[in-house]
């Protein structure tokens, strides 16, 4: 029986090893130059952009100008993540979503916020009570305000929307809801009677308040001017 063994130096092996490696990382190399070459914007650029949006309160200026700054890249670099937290900044966007259409269309569909309440002076509220600070000049006229702490604003928010379903059986609505900072609550009428209430469990008092409201106004042609219910027993109703 005839043994053969073979044997390659340590040498031989690690050279091998070494011209393998070269070999893959040339190709990769020469791979990715192609890939970037076919790819770089000059050679795809972006040539339509198509925005969906109802231009309520959005400044379409600025909107394009903001989308401007990131067509240069190109179809295949273009940064959508970017694009959309920069677009998420600007006042009155509320949601964003961006499509690329092979091979050179940009689709942007936006959706702008809803303000349904004014919160303080400075801020408004969508109908998923989150805040935001568009400029006050684009605030919408006549929305009811709420006032508080702003630490209080998703308490306050919910406040509103329980004291509206209450009032809805006498067919009133609310104009302002205030937190007052000397520790009551005061709600102005969309019939512009104001109502004063305890800090403490406001909501109990205004249901009891509507629940005798048709009484106390029955012999009167106009509605009071305050009810005041932060005493301890009954309440005031002023009505000049």
């Amino acid at each position: 029986m005839k043994w053969r063994v073979k044997s390659s130096s340590p040498n031989k092996k690690y050279l091998r090893k070494i011209f393998l490696i070269i070999i893959t990382l040339g190709f990769l190399g020469i791979s990715s130059w192609f890939a970037w070459s076919y790819t770089k914007p000059n050679n795809f650029p972006i040539k339509h952009v198509e925005i969906f949006a109802t231009y309520e309160h959005l400044d379409q200026k600025t909107l394009q100008k903001t989308i401007n700054e990131y067509l240069g890249n190109g179809f295949f670099y273009l940064n959508a993540i970017s694009l959309k937290q920069q677009l998420l900044k600007l006042p009155w966007i509320y949601a964003v979503s961006i499509k690329r259409i092979w091979p050179d269309t940009l689709t942007i569909n936006i959706a702008e916020q809803r303000a349904i309440l004014q919160w303080g002076t400075d801020a408004l509220l969508n109908s998923n009570g989150t805040v935001f600070s568009p400029p006050k000049n684009s605030f919408p006229k006549d929305l009811p305000i709420i006032f508080g702490p702003n630490e209080q604003e998703a308490e306050i928010f919910a406040l509103y929307h329980k004291m509206l379903t209450t009032l809805e059986p006498l067919d009133l609505t609310i104009k302002k809801l205030i937190l007052n900072p000397k520790n009551h609550w005061e709600v102005l009428l969309s019939n512009d009677t104001r109502i004063y209430f305890k800090k403490e469990n406001p909501l109990s008092q205004l249901e009891l308040l509507a629940s005798v409201y048709r009484k106390i106004t029955a012999s009167r042609s106009q509605p009071p001017k305050s009810i005041d219910l932060r005493y301890n027993a009954g309440m005031a109703v002023k009505w000049d």
